[in-house]
């Protein structure tokens, strides 16, 4: 009985988990719109003062006038970005190795310098592919917690160095006593209000259009008897609720849950679950499966990117860019390097037009 070779096609689709091969940039890509280039270490911006309502005085109109300006200072913050740097070397072993694909390669297996040019080819996709990972994930945890924490993997000394890099979020905006929405009495229209009012008064805030709940807390929000009573359309003011019924699937990264309204200005629920992968395969939430963001119109951030220390970088007038990428060889052993470069910060620069609660326990 002969052999019965799979095809390529079938190979394909056996091996292939297409389930991570979305990066998660939801918040990069809608809430990180700007781009800034440092030739520094650092990366500076400038805080202008809020606007006051000051009121001009009265006076007898046979009197003098009465100076009221005053110039406010402006306060500039700076912030040193981490720096990524994935290198692999492509081995002259590499291309004597043949692949279980390859054999079923239509017109034979490629030669050596086809399969050396192929292994580069897929290390570059791979280190772009991670370090856009990366980023996903500095943008969703500076939009979410505010701040961003940096773990160095070293050579030597302590494996895993941290550094966390704040923001500067109002901590009334960091809520965590407040647990029991899965209780279906819990007042949830009273915690959002409220919440609603604070995000209102800190500086550069504003009033909440969206709700984005965790993984977790999902399905207690269908089962709130408060947020069920606003769907009577005899309350005054809860004409615009609607809530989603029937199944939903709470591991694809957006599902609508509700729109409520009577709180002042109505307000989106939305589900989120995306993850990412750690170095040992584990995966990391974005959003903590118990968490809840609030968020408001007219968030703004940055993707910025500091400078390459690199000479060849310095040389080809590459030290502000995104990427920067180097290939270089090694006499003994004799091999190919290729290596990527960048300094990435994604900033919030109105991180309270974001509130965060911790809501189960």
């Amino acid at each position: 009985m002969a052999l019965e070779l799979w095809t390529s096609g079938e190979l394909y689709d056996v091996l292939r988990d297409d389930r991570m091969d979305r990066i998660p940039s939801h918040f990069l890509d809608n809430f990180f719109t700007e781009q800034h280039y440092s030739e520094d270490r650092e990366i500076m911006f400038s805080e202008l003062p809020a606007a006051d309502r000051k009121m001009a005085p009265f006076v007898l109109p046979t009197e003098q006038g009465k100076p009221i300006f005053g110039v406010k200072g402006e306060s500039v913050k700076s912030f040193t970005p981490a720096y990524i740097k994935p290198k692999d070397a492509v081995r002259a072993v590499d291309a004597r190795t043949r692949r279980p694909s390859e054999i079923l390669r239509p017109g034979g297996p490629p030669t050596l310098t086809e399969r050396f040019d192929n292994r580069v080819v897929e290390i570059v996709e791979y280190h772009r592919r991670a370090i856009k990972m990366q980023w996903a994930y500095m943008a969703a945890k500076a939009y979410i917690d505010a701040k961003v924490t940096v773990k160095y993997a070293r050579d030597s000394g302590a494996p895993h160095p941290e550094v966390t890099i704040d923001f500067g979020r109002d901590p009334n905006l960091n809520i965590v006593s407040t647990v029991g929405w899965d209780d279906p009495d819990h007042d949830i229209i009273g915690d959002l209000s409220a919440w609603s009012n604070t995000m209102y008064t800190v500086k550069f805030g504003a009033r909440p259009s969206r709700l984005t709940v965790g993984a977790d807390v999902a399905p207690y929000i269908t089962k709130n008897k408060g947020i069920l009573k606003l769907l009577d359309t005899n309350i005054r003011g809860s004409e615009g609720t609607t809530m989603e019924r029937g199944l939903f699937n709470i591991d694809v990264p957006f599902t609508k849950i509700a729109t409520l309204s009577g709180i002042g200005q109505a307000i989106d629920i939305w589900t989120y679950r995306d993850q990412v992968q750690n170095d040992d395969g584990s995966l990391v939430e974005l959003l903590h499966p118990k968490d809840v963001i609030l968020e408001a119109p007219g968030f703004r951030g940055v993707k910025a990117f500091g400078a390459i220390y690199d000479v060849d970088a310095i040389e080809s007038g590459s030290i502000a860019i995104d990427i920067f990428p180097k290939m270089f060889k090694t006499d003994d052993p004799g091999e190919l390097y290729v290596m990527h470069q960048t300094a990435p910060l994604m900033i919030p620069l109105t991180p309270n037009r974001v509130a965060k609660a911790r809501v189960l326990g």
